[in-house]
């Protein structure tokens, strides 16, 4: 009895030390009891941390977090470990600290070493930099540029643009600028917080805005002479021309004339930008009418609808009027080489499209194709050597990174990820990929591959993962394995476990009503879609439905990509009511998520069939002809608004 007494005692021993002797079951142990609030049972368990240990310095931020520390102990800290995000997190508290007591030498000082600050920051140091004589002026620029945003700024920018307003920088024309931003935007928040700050004989009425939203009609009828008045009126005006561009246009011919020659442009321009959005074929005249786009948005959508009439003219005089920093944008850069083309201005055209094949994404696979040859060939792969990969494998932060995913803390994995990635050259940077790609981290393999600027590997930009399960499915549906990846790398990156804000699932991001209706089809078990988020039961699923689109649509690999992310029912109403071509369907989508995300797919479709070999096509032959429209009913589909979930409706 003794003896069996002592044995278990010594088990017990030993398991005690075991547990003790794990560093990563006291890291999990002491995170858990700093997050509930527990700081004795932290602080014990802190106190027995090895000192060198690779998640030292997160025990050691917890306990000066816990202790609310004071400057100078956090300025230690981030001498000590400087690689490590957690430096940065402190840089930024100090930042704020100091910028809330208005103590601008130090925060210049500190704020200098920061990477990436925030808005707020961004505020403090304009505000900093307005102190000085030698930096004023150019601070007074930046945040009257600054100011016209419809988005909210954070407080510490309000005392920088009440500087600006004191000494007559930021004028009345300035303040309703951004509260037509605002109402633009829907911002409605914002824009009664901008209108009470204007004076009393330019505000709007107190009822306004919801006024605008139950009957738009009588205030664009009212005219009233207030200038924010005016504004909720072209705010009513847009409301209407959302629903119905025709009627708005009928509206504002009948009372346009007791509003500002500016005021009717910007009008038309809303109305154009609206008809172009629903795809009426009355939105370039609607645009001529505003003469020229008041906004981003009525000059971009006013090309678009040039697009897709076909009038090369006014796709580039549109895009030659654009500000610099739009028009250099590779989607402007294409179409302008295009239209420069149509109108057989054949080597200014080359010239932009010999640019842009140099570079890696949709336009610069289209450019590639518009060269009579190719004039320049894209980097060879450079493939990662063991030398590179045991330099990866012993940086410190991609090894605390690697511990930190493994402990069940993917935020902090992630940020430790990317700060140890921000001075890496091209190979390592690709060595670092590789070692995501090992350690089943997807998401950071693409995203690390796609840093690279000279050397690239394609194979970790587009990694393939469960291929056998892919290709198996792809074929069963007849589709082609590189579009099935292409889309699989859009909606997850490839992160099996994916839910998205709407609740899609797994690594097709399968929408739960679009599971029950897909599960039916197959004659699966009640339940079978349960497991839509297990690999297998989700690649099976999303194929099957990617190939009922498809087929559903035309057969358009453009439509259905649309439609997987937006619904079918939307894809179809965005076709024409003639044949057009894939690429300007595509542009025209009225959707920025869609449009991106089709543009993406079939960019990642066309690098994936690269990679896999066989039979390769153009991008612009998979694009394709876009059919005419047909009013024809069509079969009722599960899920109308796609993977992007009905708030879409809203766009």
């Amino acid at each position: 009895m003794i003896l069996r007494f002592l044995v278990l005692s010594f088990i017990l021993a030993l398991a005690a030390t075991g547990a003790r002797a794990s560093p990563e079951t006291d890291f999990q142990a002491a995170r858990d009891a700093y997050q509930k609030g527990k700081f004795e049972r932290f602080y014990k368990l802190a106190a027995r941390f090895p000192d060198d240990h690779l998640l030292t310095p997160y025990l050691r931020y917890w306990r000066l977090k816990a202790a609310d520390a004071a400057n100078t102990e956090l300025e230690i800290f981030i001498q000590q470990y400087p690689d490590t995000p957690l430096s940065n997190r402190l840089r930024i508290d100090l930042a704020r600290a100091y910028g809330r007591a208005a103590e601008w030498p130090a925060f210049l000082e500190i704020h200098a070493a920061i990477v990436k600050p925030d808005q707020e920051l961004r505020c403090y140091e304009l505000r900093a930099r307005q102190d000085n004589v030698a930096t004023r002026a150019e601070a007074d620029a930046t945040g009257i540029a600054l100011w016209r945003t419809a988005r909210d700024l954070p407080s510490s920018c309000e005392p920088l643009f009440d500087n600006l307003a004191e000494r007559g920088l930021l004028s009345l024309e300035d303040r309703l600028a951004r509260l037509r931003l605002a109402l633009d935007d829907g911002n409605l928040r914002l824009a009664r917080e901008l209108d009470a700050r204007l004076p009393d004989d330019a505000r709007m009425t107190p009822t306004a805005l919801s006024e605008a939203q139950r009957n738009p009609r009588e205030i664009i009828i009212a005219a009233d002479p207030q200038r924010a008045q005016r504004e909720v009126a072209l705010y009513a005006l847009t409301r209407i021309a959302k629903d119905s561009p025709e009627e708005a246009s009928a509206l504002w011919e009948q009372h346009r004339a007791n509003y500002s020659p500016s005021e009717q442009r910007y009008g038309w321009g809303q109305i154009g930008l609206h008809a172009a959005r629903r795809h009426d074929s009355r939105a370039l005249d609607w645009f001529q009418r505003a003469s020229g786009g008041a906004s981003e948005a009525q000059t971009t959508w006013k090309v678009r609808a040039a697009l897709r009439a076909g009038n090369w003219v006014e796709v580039f005089r549109g895009i030659d009027t654009m500000p610099e920093p739009l028009r250099n944008e590779a989607v402007w850069r294409y179409w302008k080489a295009r239209a420069l083309k149509e109108l057989k201005a054949t080597y200014p055209a080359n010239l932009l499209f010999a640019k842009l094949s140099r570079e890696i994404h949709y336009y610069g696979l289209l450019a590639e194709e518009e060269l009579p040859a190719k004039l320049e060939a894209r980097p060879a792969d450079y493939k990662v050597t063991q030398n590179d990969l045991k330099a990866a494998e012993s940086h410190s932060g991609l090894q605390r990174a690697l511990l930190l995913r493994k402990l069940g803390d993917s935020g902090n994995a992630s940020a430790e990820w990317d700060w140890a990635l921000r001075n890496m050259d091209d190979r390592a940077l690709l060595a670092a990929a590789e070692l995501a790609r090992r350690n089943n981290w997807n998401d950071r393999a693409i995203m690390t591959a796609e840093r690279t600027r000279d050397e690239h590997d394609f194979e970790l930009r587009y990694i393939a993962p469960y291929r056998d399960l892919a290709s198996a499915y792809a074929q069963e549906n007849g589709l082609d394995e590189a579009w099935v990846y292409g889309l699989m790398r859009q909606e997850s990156r490839f992160i099996d476990y994916a839910r998205s804000g709407v609740g899609a699932q797994g690594l097709m991001q399968i929408m739960p009503a679009t599971a029950k209706w897909i599960s039916r089809q197959l004659g699966l078990g009640k339940n079978a879609h349960a497991g839509v988020g297990k690999p297998e039961t989700n690649i099976r699923f999303g194929t099957y439905y990617l190939k009922h689109i498809f087929d559903s649509l035309s057969q358009s690999p453009v439509l259905a990509t649309a439609g997987y992310n937006a619904g079918p029912g939307r894809a179809r109403r965005w076709q024409a009511e003639t044949p057009l071509e894939g690429a300007i369907y595509v542009e025209n989508i009225p959707f920025l998520e869609t449009r991106e995300y089709v543009k993406k797919v079939l960019a990642n479709a066309m690098f994936y069939r690269s990679r896999f070999g066989g039979v390769s096509q153009p991008l612009k032959e998979r694009l394709g002809v876009i059919p005419a429209r047909v009013t024809a009913q069509q079969p009722a589909m599960p899920l109308a608004e796609g993977t992007l979930g009905a708030d879409v409706a809203q766009q």
